[in-house]
């Protein structure tokens, strides 16, 4: 089973990482790619159906880094959520020394 380590834009590194799983709002799509941003900065993804996501939906791209760039291998649309509720079970995940 693959797993994606949750990261924020700004903890990327294409050196160590492989799998990244990042939460943000897109700011920007064209047909091939489009622009996430999170709290700590922004960065260009690759995905072939980015022309049917919407500016200011808030997704989860679940990402493989190749040669410094991101491809999406699935975007999950999180506009729905409550991220309030998803930050305080995020940390609390992270007391507890799990990263899920």
């Amino acid at each position: 089973m693959l797993h994606y380590m949750p990261k924020k834009i700004s903890g990327l590194n294409a050196k160590s990482d492989v799998r990244v799983a990042v939460m943000g709002k897109i700011i920007k799509s064209s047909e091939k790619k489009f622009i996430l941003s999170d709290d700590s900065g922004r960065v260009e993804i690759n995905f072939d159906n980015a022309g049917c996501l919407a500016v200011g939906n808030l997704v989860r791209a679940f990402c493989t880094i190749s040669n410094d760039s991101l491809k999406a291998d699935a975007v999950q649309d999180l506009s729905t959520l409550d991220v309030d509720l998803f930050m305080k079970i995020e940390e609390l995940y992270r007391k507890a020394g799990l990263n899920v």
